[in-house]
């Protein structure tokens, strides 16, 4: 007998919604003290969505995942998020009620992905190792206070082939309601495409050469013609909101070959006239942004003047050199850094009480942070052997990592603070 994924009860008890979508880890608690003093007072509007109810707290949350089992050619997972207090009972449900329907439509698909394995086993006649399909579906918390939690659901599946494909999702969820955010509830819906079309496009423009370079611009495929035609017909790409601003979500292959991954620009919450202050967060708020795989400018005021900073590291090869490099840009000024052959970079920007910062990040080699509030300023440097799980406003959760069933198993976690040398 095969197994599938148990299914979320829409309208169960929620214990028992837990326990269906697998074990449960600790909850992400908050603290309500400083959540209540982050609350801004309601503008005196008609707009009927601020006559809706404002949460005084982030809610808690916790992640589970389960397994689909017993299936000779197919595995996979769904990684699920609850929110686990009785402050927030309509967030609550609609979050029940959306995995609900993520697990049912991952259940829907498992018998046919499973059969067309097998059938291609078949034909490739005797091998060693059985090939199966697998889909595995995960989120990344993106933002999570009291008005607003804000994940993206990546779905990654392998059918055969060189490599797998992922897709993904931004989803957000208006804390206090549980209504799920549209444009529409941020403001003129019409405006604020325009005004994220034309601020991508123009970011694009304004970023380095190595980051253009990255993306598709040819006759056959034109990454501004693909984006202007995203956000026609009354249509956008996926998007989040985050503690800078929309992030609009270009999927791989989009704009972009396979290996520059999946492409995503951040347009400022203070680009848009007519904004729905509901859903933005207090200006003074610390938070971490993820800078560009692809090195393409982000912008943020993070001094608090009022004028938008320009910020990007980017992976390049020089080829009179013939060396690898990664270049952090901060308002014209730049650092340039040789790399190792193959060595990739990732970035980081940090707000915090203690200011502005950018980590550096080379998997399982070394990290480099760097004091950006004003230039570039060397603050400390770190060989290891551990890879980057998470960046908090407050340190990294350091740790190894390696790939059981296509889902990353993580050991040897540790945190650090941002103080080391």
């Amino acid at each position: 007998m095969k197994k599938r994924i148990a299914m979320l009860l829409i309208c169960a008890v929620a214990g028992t919604s837990m326990i269906a979508c697998g074990k449960k880890t600790e909850p992400i608690k908050t603290d309500n003290t400083q959540a209540t003093e982050q609350v801004q007072p309601a503008e005196d509007t008609n707009s009927e969505s601020d006559k809706e109810p404002v949460s005084t707290s982030a809610p808690d949350i916790t992640f589970t995942s389960v397994k689909a089992e017993d299936y000779d050619y197919f595995i996979g997972s769904v990684q699920c998020i609850q929110v686990t207090d009785d402050k927030h009972p309509e967030l609550k449900a609609a979050m029940d009620e959306y995995f609900d329907g993520i697990v049912k439509t991952f259940n829907s698909g498992i018998e046919d992905m499973n059969a067309q394995a097998k059938q291609q086993n078949e034909e490739m006649g005797d091998s060693e190792d059985t090939m199966k399909y697998s889909q595995d579906i995960k989120n990344e918390l993106i933002r999570r206070d009291n008005k607003v939690l804000s994940f993206v659901l990546n779905t990654y599946t392998f059918m055969g082939g060189a490599h797998g494909g992922g897709t993904y999702t931004g989803v957000n969820f208006d804390v206090a309601t549980g209504k799920q955010i549209t444009l529409d509830d941020l403001g003129d819906a019409e405006t604020i495409r325009q005004t994220s079309k034309q601020y991508i496009l123009d970011t694009i423009a304004n970023s380095a050469d190595e980051a253009r370079g990255n993306l598709y611009s040819d006759d056959i495929i034109d990454y501004k013609q693909v984006i202007e035609e995203y956000f026609s017909n009354g249509n956008q790409p996926e998007f989040y909101l985050d503690n800078v601003g929309i992030t609009f979500i270009f999927q791989q292959y989009d704009i972009a070959p396979y290996a520059a991954g999946t492409i995503s620009v951040t347009v400022p919450y203070s680009q848009y006239e007519g904004l729905n202050d509901r859903y933005t967060p207090l200006s003074d708020a610390p938070y971490v942004l993820k800078l560009s795989n692809a090195g393409i400018d982000s912008r943020i005021d993070f001094n608090g003047d009022g004028t938008l900073d320009t910020i990007s590291a980017v992976n390049t090869w020089d080829e009179d050199s013939d060396k690898n490099y990664v270049v952090l840009r901060v308002n014209g000024e730049e650092l340039k850094n040789e790399s190792g052959n193959g060595s990739w970079y990732t970035g980081y920007f940090i707000h915090n009480d203690e200011g502005n910062f950018v980590l550096l990040a080379n998997d399982g080699i070394s990290m480099d942070l760097y004091d950006v509030s004003n230039g570039i300023k060397a603050k400390g440097h770190m060989d290891t052997t551990l890879s980057v799980k998470e960046v908090t406003e407050t340190g990294i959760i350091l740790g190894e990592y390696t790939y059981n069933d296509n889902n990353i198993e993580w050991s040897n976690e540790q945190q650090i603070g941002f103080d080391f040398k």
